[in-house]
């Protein structure tokens, strides 16, 4: 091959370095072996280069592309999929790098690393990602830079310097676009992720699933209220509505996510406030009850629920409000009642049993449920995440023999019991609580918040809300989980979670000060599209119209350039720029003149050398830098003798002078 169409060797080292920084962010969602492949693809090209190994044969990477593909689908169950489509492409660049030899296999390994940095924004916005992916994009720009330059003697750091100021001439711009573009909706459709990325609660619910999810500190949503942010024990946000059981695990019904025929009669006060919410890649949303949709992107479902038009793969903002004080389907179809109260034909004996007597004791559904409520409060029942593992009868043992369990323990039995004893009765599935950040106000609300309850249906009074939790842990309720388990059993799994070090002062400020930041990044850069970016560009331009917009984008446009041209080329404007030993020397003068020995007009180096010497004798290092600047003004010398001699110059001023 041409020497000229081979991948120079410092394009390879800075494309080594991108294609590093661009896996870091995946590896916590990648197969451990696409990583593994990477090192070996990466170790092989290096000794290609060097000379050591051959390229591989054509079969070599028939067979690659195979075991890449069966690794996928072994890795994630499916080779359709965000995250399998991510790890093919990365594994597609180290195959392909054990390939490339020529330029144009390095144009296509360069363009590919930029399309996988865009897919790290698929899976987290924060302000933390956007500054981390801000180095490999400098360093692929670095790369193609040096794609296109002489290969040097030595080691240079000048193509990252030349793809630094390229980056900051172009982030003026980069802001004025963001500015005033219009946001657009995608024009396909992000494949749905696997089962590794979905967090978060699930459409169904079996013993120990929530206790699972309490040893994640991950964010599920912040929510801001435009008044004062409710107690405690008020914020219940209803997720998913769970009425099917199997005798083991509870379901959401087919037809839960049809919208409501008629909203009901709100009364009493409104609770508004907005939510930004994490990628769940489902459909339904968090809210307050009773919820009142205000958003066309919203929509009521037949249970109350508060659902999104679209399945929600990127952080979604939403407004909604609340009517805590107001009753829902005080009037239920009897299909639904009926439905309410389907248990499996057999199982949980001693559960049915003890749900027959209660119905001979109590006539009134209320009785019955406060006196089941008294029961988890009076007797022997521990709120734990470590319960022990339950067989078939699962309700029977744990009403009658462990009674040790977490929140989805006890709404599951609660509900069993109801229906069993004739009260329609439901488990609802979201989370409770929430921790205020003073310096936002807002409230963050955490896997670990994440929560089971249930609801009943009573005459004249509709859905009501039941916590068994709270009866057997009321600390749960008032002050969150770390509150109910102690600060030894929370996030014990967790050990590098900040939230669970919020006793420690500095550490806690310290991590409501990110989620500030990340909040206020969220929230105008994140979600400035719609009514956002409308309202800024009204307090801009007075109104948003297309004549006032061009004026913009061209005067904004303008002065950007302006400005540019004139830090590129404004020092030239007065003349030439001297070469760099010319500098060098001239700051060597500049130091000697403050100690005393300023150069006369028209001396020249050498003699203004002997001069300080003659009076400095000691000053040997005066002798080597003009002996220096001599050599590089007046004799030719090729490129390496030229840097060489440069290098001696800076590192005789640093160190002498």
């Amino acid at each position: 091959m041409a020497e000229i169409n081979k991948i120079p060797r410092h394009c390879l080292g800075w494309l080594l370095a991108a294609q590093l920084a661009l896996i870091i962010p995946h590896l916590g969602r990648l197969p451990l072996w696409v990583g593994g492949a990477w090192i070996i693809c990466a170790g092989w090209r290096v000794l290609v280069h060097q000379g050591r190994w051959s390229l591989p044969g054509r079969w070599f990477k028939v067979a690659l592309v195979i075991l890449c593909m069966l690794g996928i689908r072994a890795s994630y169950g499916m080779v359709v999929g965000l995250e399998p489509t991510v790890a093919l492409l990365i594994a597609s660049s180290s195959f392909k790098l054990i390939e490339a030899t020529s330029r144009r296999e390095a144009y296509l390994l360069l363009f590919l690393g930029f399309f996988v940095a865009l897919t790290e924004f698929l899976f987290e916005q924060g302000l933390g990602t956007v500054l981390y992916m801000a180095l490999p994009v400098l360093l692929l720009s670095t790369a193609l830079i040096a794609l296109h330059q002489e290969e040097p003697l030595r080691f240079s750091w000048q193509p990252l310097r030349s793809a630094a100021a390229i980056s900051a001439q172009a982030l003026p711009m980069m802001l004025l676009l963001f500015l005033v573009f219009p946001r657009f909706a995608p024009l396909w459709q992000v494949p749905m992720p696997g089962a590794n990325a979905r967090t978060g609660m699930s459409d169904q619910l079996s013993p120990g699933d929530i206790a699972n999810l309490s040893q994640s500190d991950g964010l599920a949503f912040r929510a801001a209220f435009t008044g004062a942010v409710p107690a405690q024990h008020d914020l219940y946000w209803r997720g998913l509505v769970l009425d099917e059981f199997d005798g083991r695990t509870w379901r959401a019904n087919d037809f839960s996510d049809m919208p409501v025929r008629s909203a009901p009669a709100l009364t009493g006060r409104a609770i508004d406030y907005e939510v930004y919410l994490e990628p769940t890649y489902r459909r339904w949303l968090y809210a307050l009850q009773v919820p009142q949709s205000v958003e066309a992107k919203t929509q009521i479902t037949i249970d109350y629920r508060l659902l999104a038009k679209d399945i929600v793969t990127d952080k979604f903002f939403y407004r909604a409000r609340a009517y805590p004080q107001s009753a829902f389907e005080i009037k239920i179809d009897p299909r639904m009642r009926d439905h309410q109260l389907l248990l499996p034909a057999a199982g949980n004996p001693r559960t049915r049993e003890w749900a027959k007597q209660l119905r001979d004791r109590f006539a009134d559904d209320a009785l019955l449920i406060d006196f089941v409520l008294k029961n988890f409060r009076t007797q022997n029942f521990f709120y734990t995440l470590k319960p022990p593992l339950l067989g078939a009868d699962s309700i029977d043992q744990f009403l009658f023999d462990t009674r040790r369990g977490f929140c989805e323990h006890y709404a599951s039995s609660f509900v069993f019991l109801l229906r069993a004893a004739g009260v329609p009765a439901r488990v609802v599935v979201g989370y409770q609580g929430g921790e205020v950040n003073p310096l936002t106000g807002t409230v963050l609300v955490h896997q670990f918040d994440a929560h089971a309850w249930a609801e009943a249906w009573l005459p004249e009074r509709g859905w009501v809300r039941f916590d068994p939790t709270a009866a057997v842990a009321p600390l749960r309720i008032e002050n969150g989980l770390e509150g109910a388990v102690g600060a030894q059993e929370f996030l014990a799994s967790n050990t590098f979670s900040a939230s669970r070090y919020r006793q420690i002062e500095w550490l806690n400020t310290l991590r409501m000060r990110l989620d500030a930041t990340n909040y206020a990044w969220t929230r105008w850069v994140v979600n400035y599209q719609g009514d956002t970016q409308t309202n800024v560009l009204k307090g801009l331009l007075g109104e948003v119209s297309a004549p006032r917009m061009a004026l913009l984008m061209v005067g904004g446009g303008g002065v950007i350039i302006f400005i540019v041209a004139i830090l590129l080329w404004g020092k030239n404007l007065l003349g030439p720029r001297l070469p760099v030993e010319q500098r060098l020397y001239r700051v060597f003068c500049e130091r000697l003149a403050k100690r005393g020995y300023v150069r006369p007009a028209g001396m020249a180096p050498g003699d203004y050398g002997k001069w300080v010497l003659q009076q400095q004798p000691d000053w040997r290092a005066v002798s080597e830098i003009t002996a220096c600047f001599e050599t590089l003004q007046y004799r030719r010398l090729n490129k390496q003798q030229h840097h060489q001699l440069l290098t001696k110059l800076r590192r005789l001023l640093r160190k002498r002078f």
